[in-house]
């Protein structure tokens, strides 16, 4: 434990310090908050340098969060254990997050970056890609520990873009001869590549997209040509400075017959002098919201008539043989292969993303005290911000998110294995549920998570506005995230359009139709009690799993029913039904990440062990409950002639006014009682200090004094470095003439300014300390 933790007078922080006799909250000296970062001997460790008491309110915090983890009723590190085992084991993951926390670069890089324009972002980003695949190399880090690397850095960079997207679509969508020949290749880094699907004109829109791949039978190769403005490939990360070779979505033409999109690999770069290949142009597209991505070369690029041989088309699915056969593959909805694995893999991810901002928010919100209880007597410490309801319903539930998203988030990622390995013998059985599952859950669950991480900034109060809360990189490289792989609202299209089919599935053969656990819900729209359910009315009973599972359920059958009314008794089209889709997705969505979280916590449950089993069957009921109370207007409300559910009368509801009033009850009961274990909870994400970059969120709870530290060595309240790129954002901790600088723009711009003013209004300047007007 650090010092400073208590304001007991007999505590081992307070006998060491140089404190006065007035007690442990009058010391004037503090204890290092982490090691000395960057070049060797080039700053103290972030400590508060200035001679000041640090008081009892900062003194507590150490105490206040202490207290609270000793209160854990389960062991954090066996849930961390189970959640962590991902792309590598958590062991190497932590030995990894030191190595990083150490090294001379990346020591105080989440820092540093804060102080970078968008030039020197883009070079720092190309120089940590080259640190990370030295220290990869001198440490045999394998493929997955370069990518858990890239990611922990937080650094969205061509190389991070080369692995997340690049690689896989090779290794997923390439013929066996093109993954020999390529594969190796890319995974050894001699080649650096980007994806370009999106175009200026269109994005979410694949079968429109602009850029030509026609046939040559003469030459037998292919020719990669950009016939309009809007056919210049947009966003494409990486393409912009960087890469020497792209996968290009192109609409395949052979004989003047167009066959759709496919995918060709197009070398861009010269791999001896890095110039653009002849008919190649592309730069970078320029500055993003937010300032996100800044280290990433987003780009724009133009092909004039590319000759590419025609083995280069990406033909594990499909083909084109010499003289111009077209082979096609077993579904056309194989050419969104690629689309489909990046979203298998985001959904995790954005719970991953939600953790580090409610573990911040919590820990901060715990430790931050403001105003007494009005019953309290007089001399009472403040109450912890967390203990009040306006603050902790919103975060307990987002707590709920963040687990239900990382682990209904593997078992996307399990599902959408199991169908790549059915595609390999030519199985397609899978696909369609894939494509649905993965299209519901990137809409929902982006935006939830996006939502979320803001809601966590805004709890914080007026720190939380601050670089030093930790949500600088935070929101910004989520929020894209609402767009890319398909824009949210259209999956919400393609989800409503699937409910339909499968509905009218049902409808016409009951017994034949193809459903799975996330759709068979859908039998209540015509087969009476498919959904056996029992309005709750106390909020005991909304605490059984099937409470909420089978309002889940009925929900999103309701939303379905009114989407077949719209068509069948409004008469309106599909394609004027896209706001409707839009709930019909989400409560599809609640319901998969419902079903997956269940088996999750389930599945896993003797790893975890009793005691976090149960604390993480109150979270899947904690996610249920508020997932129900969401949208509860179609569980309500008496539903109208022609939408009502099998078994359900015209004008009855799911849900009486009790049933309601109950549900409210469960949801404040639960918040109160995972309320106790937030610390340990949020501990189970396993966030190292480094990865957060949170003075907020530190994990020993000395939130002032790392504020105050890391104000105090800001590079603006020192003099420059120097002009080296190795200089920018240096922070100078423990300076001798602390809070004392002068900034040298404001001698050369404001001094003179003021001398200017005074000598025109005919006043002496003000000359002096304590000079007064």
């Amino acid at each position: 434990m650090p010092a400073l933790t208590t304001n007991n007078p007999s505590s081992s922080a307070a006998s060491s310090s140089s404190a006065s006799s007035s007690g442990p909250a009058a010391r004037t000296t503090y204890e290092p908050l982490s090691s000395a970062k960057g070049p060797a001997g080039s700053s103290n460790p972030p400590r508060v340098s200035l001679p000041i008491p640090i008081g009892n309110v900062a003194l507590n915090t150490v105490n206040d969060i202490e207290k609270a983890r000793s209160k854990a009723a389960f062991d954090p590190a066996k849930i961390e254990e189970v959640i962590r085992d991902g792309r590598i084991d958590n062991e190497s993951r932590r030995k990894i997050i030191k190595t990083l926390d150490a090294d001379e670069v990346f020591g105080d890089w989440k820092k540093r970056m804060l102080h970078f324009n968008r030039e020197q972002q883009m070079a720092m980003s190309h120089k940590a890609c080259r640190r990370l695949l030295d220290i990869a190399e001198r440490d045999e880090w394998d493929t997955q520990e370069i990518i858990e690397a890239a990611i922990s850095l937080d650094l969205q960079s061509p190389v991070t873009i080369h692995w997340v997207a690049f690689v896989p679509v090779i290794m997923s969508q390439g013929s066996p001869e093109q993954v020999e020949r390529w594969g190796g290749r890319a995974m050894n880094h001699e080649i650096l590549g980007a994806y370009l699907q999106t175009e200026l004109g269109h994005g979410t829109n694949v079968q429109g997209l602009e850029t030509l791949a026609t046939y040559d039978e003469e030459s037998d190769s292919f020719d990669i040509h950009s016939p309009t403005l809007t056919s210049t490939k947009w966003w494409a990360g990486g393409s912009g400075l960087t890469c020497t070779h792209g996968i290009v979505q192109a609409q395949l033409y052979i004989k003047g017959r167009r066959y759709g999109p496919h995918l060709f690999f197009v070398p861009m770069r010269s791999l001896e002098t890095h110039e653009k290949l002849p008919g190649i142009v592309a730069g970078d597209i320029g500055p993003k919201t937010y300032g996100a991505f800044g280290g990433l070369d987003n780009g724009w690029v133009r092909f004039d008539h590319v000759k590419i041989p025609r083995d280069n088309m990406l033909g594990k699915h499909a083909h084109v043989k010499k003289g111009g056969e077209y082979v096609k593959p077993p579904s056309d909805k194989l050419s969104y292969g690629g689309m489909i694995f990046i979203r298998s893999q985001m959904i995790d991810r954005t719970g991953w993303m939600l953790s580090r901002g409610i573990t911040i928010a919590t820990r901060y919100s715990l430790v931050r005290r403001q105003f007494r209880d009005p019953d309290a007597k007089e001399g009472e410490i403040e109450r912890s911000v967390l203990s009040y309801p306006s603050l902790n319903r919103r975060l307990m539930p987002l707590l709920a998110k963040s687990f239900a998203y990382i682990i209904a988030g593997r078992r996307m990622r399990i599902l959408y294995e199991e169908m790549a390995s059915q595609l390999e013998s030519g199985d397609t059985t899978l696909l369609a549920d894939v494509h649905v599952a993965s299209s519901s859950l990137k809409a929902y669950c982006t935006k939830q998570s996006l939502d979320g991480i803001e809601e966590c900034r805004q709890a914080l109060g007026g720190h939380g506005f601050s670089a030093y809360a930790g949500f600088s990189s935070l929101f910004p490289d989520q929020a894209p995230t609402v767009t890319y792989e398909g824009d949210n609202y259209v999956l919400c299209q393609q989800v409503g359009r699937a409910m339909l089919k499968i509905a009218g599935e049902l409808q016409r053969n009951p017994q034949g139709a193809n459903v799975s656990n996330t759709t068979d819900f859908l039998r209540a729209l015509a087969t009476p009690n498919a959904i056996p359910y029992t309005a709750p009315q106390t909020a005991e009973e909304w605490l059984r799993p099937e409470s909420w599972t089978g309002a889940l359920r009925l929900r999103c059958a309701r939303r379905v029913a009114d989407l077949q009314a719209e068509i069948t008794q409004a008469g309106r089209r599909f394609v004027d039904l896209s706001w409707d889709c839009v709930e019909v997705a989400k409560s599809h969505a609640e319901i998969v990440v419902n079903a997956w979280f269940t088996e999750g916590v389930e599945g896993d449950a003797q790893a975890y062990g009793e005691e976090a089993s149960h604390w993480l069957r109150k979270i899947v009921a904690l996610n249920g409950l508020t997932s129900v109370a969401r949208d509860i207007t179609p569980l309500a409300l008496p539903a109208a002639e022609g939408r009502e559910l099998a078994g359900y009368k015209s004008g009855q509801a799911v849900l009486g006014p009790k049933s309601v009033l109950a549900l409210e009850a469960a949801v404040r009961s639960l918040v109160e009682e995972v309320l106790g274990q937030a610390i340990p909870m949020c501990d189970s994400f396993g966030w190292s200090d480094w990865e957060l970059g949170s003075s907020l969120g530190r994990k020993d709870g000395r939130v002032y004094e790392s504020l105050m530290a890391e104000a105090e060595g800001n590079p603006l309240n020192h003099a420059p470095k120097g002009n080296s790129i190795d200089d920018v954002g240096r922070y100078t901790y423990s300076a001798p003439n602390g809070g004392k600088y002068i900034s040298h723009t404001f001698r050369e711009e404001l001094e003179p300014l003021f001398r200017a003013a005074a000598a025109r209004s005919g006043e002496e300047p003000i000359k002096g300390s304590g000079a007064k007007l």
